[in-house]
């Protein structure tokens, strides 16, 4: 029988950053309260979570790190952060961390994800302010109206789709979870081109999306929701911080009575 989820702070920048829980590019998962865009997320796919990010720097103070960055894929781009942003925020935003724990997935491939995706981050620089302005027009048009509508679809179908235009206009900075699949994809077939000693089915193992397939097209790594990294048993849940509160989670099945309430931390003293 697995072990309980333990309590273990209510400071969440504390006991994963300071103490060092945090591996490079784990999976952030947040619940932003009181965000109207994230609502209409969580509505289209019926999930709690509405946003993703990747680990992208660790603390280490002997380095001169000293905080963990974030790197995801927000209104103007690909950009970095301090992890502060969620782990900081208090009562405000629930997180979940989510890890991916193949024996294979060492710190020289992990490097190299976190090598790809921050490739991305020139890409908001290459416009002027007028098609900035239009590519966030454009994504606030799709989180709001097209992921609400998503909930209507048949669960395998909950997914956004780029528009036309927005294709036209790469406006890809709203597909958050998307970014994360395709950076676990991408960096993963690209360390197999260069050399790297993998097994393939190592490919497989990184595939959240029950829609990719083992030869993928961007369209279908970039339409993956939070819900798909949420439900996919290729990931580990580690931690989860509700209300403020830090849980190290032994089991996924834990992650629900959390939520809900059932599973309460001990009162403060």
């Amino acid at each position: 029988m697995a072990r309980e989820a333990a309590f273990l702070s209510r400071d969440a920048m504390r006991a994963l950053v300071e103490e060092g829980r945090l591996k490079r590019v784990d999976i952030l998962l947040t619940h932003s309260k009181g965000s109207l865009i994230g609502r209409l997320i969580r509505f289209g796919t019926k999930s709690y979570w509405n946003h993703a990010a990747l680990v992208y720097v660790l603390r280490d103070t002997d380095k001169g790190y000293q905080q963990t960055f974030i790197i995801e894929s927000g209104g103007e781009g690909i950009d970095i952060h301090n992890i502060s942003r969620f782990l900081g925020s208090g009562r405000r935003t629930d997180v979940a961390v989510l890890s991916l724990e193949a024996p294979w997935f060492q710190e020289d491939l992990q490097r190299y994800i976190r090598g790809l995706a921050l490739q991305e981050i020139d890409a908001k620089y290459d416009y002027g302010m007028i098609l900035t302005l239009g590519r966030w027009l454009m994504r606030q048009f799709v989180l709001g109206f097209v992921y609400g509508f998503l909930r209507f679809k048949p669960e395998g179908l909950r997914r956004v789709r780029r528009p036309r235009l927005a294709r036209a206009l790469r406006v890809d900075s709203y597909i958050c979870s998307g970014f994360v699949q395709w950076a676990y994809y991408e960096g993963v077939r690209g360390y197999l081109k260069d050399g790297g000693k993998l097994a393939e089915a190592s490919l497989e193992e990184v595939i959240f999306n029950p829609e990719v397939e083992a030869e993928a097209d961007e369209e279908t790594l970039l339409s993956t929701t939070p819900a798909d990294l949420a439900q996919t048993p290729r990931l580990t849940w580690k931690y989860l911080v509700k209300d403020g509160a830090v849980w190290e989670i032994a089991h996924r099945d834990q992650v629900a009575a959390i939520l809900s309430g059932k599973t309460k931390p001990p009162r403060a003293p």
